[in-house]
């Protein structure tokens, strides 16, 4: 089982999120500087300890580590004990609630869901679920379904 911080919170859940950036923002970099850009964004910008989300998944494919998963994230208020926050680099500039396919590429469908597989190897993974399910916010894009994620 993996638990995090000091209070030793059980992870049950996983929360796909997407990141507030243009369509093209990822050409050219590579997945590390992307994850890099995040942690400026989070520590720098918002004066956070470290990147709020414990993973990052590119257009290309790969899992890219962030924060540790043995932490509590900083990906949605008040939901942050006891989840794994995953976020997916957009292809295409977010326009509403839309597809999957709309915004991501194969490559991270099959990226986060083997790393959600691994993760269920290591901890009880009963639930997949999107930013927007806790929060106001379009963010992942599209509408996320556990059992979409937890085949």
């Amino acid at each position: 089982m993996i638990y995090q911080g000091k209070a030793r919170y059980p992870v049950h859940e996983v929360i796909l999120h997407t990141s507030a950036t243009p369509g093209d923002w990822w050409k050219g970099k590579t997945p590390w500087e992307m994850r890099q850009a995040i942690w400026e964004w989070h520590v720098h910008d918002n004066g956070w300890s470290d990147i709020g989300y414990h993973r990052v998944v590119p257009p290309q494919g790969g899992v890219v580590t962030g924060r540790s998963i043995y932490r509590v994230g900083a990906h949605v208020k008040e939901r942050n004990r006891g989840t794994i926050g995953i976020c997916m680099i957009p292809v295409r500039t977010h326009a509403g609630i839309k597809t999957f396919e709309d915004y991501f590429t194969p490559e991270q469908r099959e990226s986060v869901r083997s790393y959600i597989a691994d993760l269920r190897t290591l901890t009880d993974i009963t639930k997949v679920s999107g930013h927007n399910d806790y929060a106001n916010k379009e963010c992942p894009g599209f509408k996320v379904r556990s059992e979409d994620w937890l085949k």
